[in-house]
């Protein structure tokens, strides 16, 4: 199941950069929440598909070249890890925007039930049940 969930998680982020920037049912759970990380200035949880859509639409008004590129992504069991580097530049001026966090998706049968960002990489592993060392040491 955790390479199935992998190749899911793969696939919903190839659609967003592809130009599906709407949070599609066929991977999103109706109730699924979205947690922005908690240094975020406008740090919340998303609830339900609705609005976690409104979240996608804020990024776009913000960053209408938003990208999220996949850096790492391990899976074990129900939860996928991924450490991703936002890229775009802002609407209004032009800044090149380039940062990385983790997000750490819970899946249901196929579908997303939660995703919580962390700017901790540490932190987000361990919420996976994997540690840095693991990769370091395959290196």
């Amino acid at each position: 199941m955790s390479e199935e969930n992998l190749q899911r998680v793969r696939e919903q982020y190839a659609r967003y950069n592809a130009g599906e920037r709407v949070p599609g049912r066929w991977f999103w759970h109706e109730d699924a929440e979205y947690h922005t990380a908690r240094e975020d200035p406008d740090h919340a949880a998303h609830r339900g598909i609705d609005a976690i859509a409104k979240l996608f639409a804020s990024w776009l008004e913000a960053y209408p070249d938003l990208r999220l590129e996949i850096q790492q992504a391990e899976a074990r069991g129900d939860k996928v890890f991924l450490w991703i580097r936002f890229t775009g530049h802002g609407a209004a001026s032009g800044i090149p925007l380039q940062m990385e966090l983790a997000h750490v998706c819970t899946l249901r049968d196929g579908k997303a039930v939660s995703v919580v960002e962390y700017s901790d990489r540490d932190e987000a592993l361990a919420a996976v049940g994997l540690s840095e060392t693991r990769f370091l040491e395959s290196e």
